[in-house]
């Protein structure tokens, strides 16, 4: 499994690379996706800044909101688009799934589940693959 590694700090704030090597967490940020700009740099900053000193705001309901125990997401403010889902990779990992327009679909919960059980297998045999950000982020 591949990640790259959008921010560090007592957090390691990490997002999914797909197979074709695009990262939709990242394109999101870059402001390739759609989504309100608003929402798309409060997310910049929760991920970017806020996440990795203290980690997924997991008590605060209007920033981040639980979807099925082991999958949240975060939206940005007063719920707006985009979300950002992640879970909790162990050790101070957050990993960044995907993220979704507008309310998220189920499909989408499934996926970063699958995504989830992935990544501990992987993990378990060693074989997960962190690269660095090169780009510099607003």
């Amino acid at each position: 499994m591949k990640l790259i590694r959008i921010a560090k700090g007592r957090w390691d704030v990490l997002a999914v690379v797909d197979p074709r090597d695009r990262c939709q967490v990242l394109d999101l940020l870059d402001g390739t996706s759609a989504g309100s700009c608003t929402a798309r740099n409060f997310l910049s900053v929760l991920l970017q800044i806020y996440l990795p000193l203290e980690g997924p705001p997991t008590c605060n309901h209007q920033i981040c909101k639980p979807l099925d125990g082991e999958i949240f997401e975060l939206r940005g403010p007063r719920g707006l688009e985009p979300r950002v889902l992640f879970f909790d990779g162990d050790s101070h990992r957050i990993v960044c799934t995907s993220f979704a327009k507008v309310e998220v679909p189920r499909s989408e919960i499934l996926a970063s589940r699958e995504l989830r059980a992935q990544y501990f297998e992987t993990k378990s045999r060693s074989e997960l693959l962190v690269i660095e950000e090169a780009r510099r982020r607003d």
